[in-house]
């Protein structure tokens, strides 16, 4: 047993962090069948699936204060708390982007240009969803293999594959990155006299925002890299 559920009679602060990932992740995951069912203009499945996303972001934030509440001074952690609660920001960040995609999915003017209607602009959003996603995953699945390893001690090669993996997920942001470039570049030179610029804003911001989940994915394995030198 962790030494401090021995001397709090509670969960661990890693046990709550490894809860509030597992509440966001369950947010993250609808990111694709959110965007699937706007860009198919499906929006009662928009405001279903918008629905539990803030369901599950308002329990996240629920474990999310837990931790902030009850998080022991330094002397108590095995690592830095200074980096625990920056880590836990980032984390954090994941469901906050994907309730502000939901909220603005869920938007009655949503659409895409006619001129768009080929699909090819919402494959290529699909296309940085999936990889906005992906990114997430793996920091996920870092943060699920460093919480189970902390407790047995890490050697040497053990932690440089821990840094492998998290230098892994910042080359998956950087794959973000360019679609999101690619997307945004469209958007900037569309020429349709007739389009609105509030529905051009509007999707730029779903880009940002998809941009965002992944900078927080990244931000994740940034700061596991750190609790691993502490």
């Amino acid at each position: 047993m962790d030494i401090l559920a021995k001397i709090l009679g509670s969960s661990t602060p890693f046990d709550l962090l490894l809860a509030h990932l597992r509440k966001t992740m369950e947010c993250v995951n609808l990111t694709k069948p959110l965007l699937d069912a706007a860009t198919s203009d499906n929006m009662e499945e928009v405001r279903r699936i918008a629905d539990r996303v803030f369901k599950l972001e308002h329990e996240a934030d629920g474990i999310k204060n837990q931790i902030r509440d009850h998080l022991p001074k330094s002397m108590l952690m095995s690592v830095s708390r200074a980096d625990f609660l920056a880590y836990l920001r980032e984390q954090d960040g994941l469901a906050d982007k994907v309730e502000d995609l939901a909220a603005m999915l869920s938007m009655q003017g949503f659409r895409l240009p006619a001129q768009w209607s080929n699909g090819t602009f919402r494959n290529d959003l699909l296309k940085l969803a999936d990889y906005a996603v992906t990114t997430a995953q793996q920091a996920s699945a870092l943060m699920i293999r460093f919480g189970e390893l902390r407790r047995k001690g890490f050697s040497g090669e053990v932690i440089e594959q821990l840094r492998e993996e998290a230098m892994a997920i910042g080359r998956s942001e950087w794959q973000v990155d360019k679609q999101q470039y690619k997307l945004v570049q469209a958007l900037l030179t569309l020429d349709d006299p007739d389009w609105p610029f509030a529905s051009t804003y509007i999707l730029l911001e779903i880009v940002r925002a998809l941009g965002r989940l992944a900078d927080h994915a990244e931000g994740m394995g940034d700061y596991i890299r750190l609790m691993i030198a502490d």
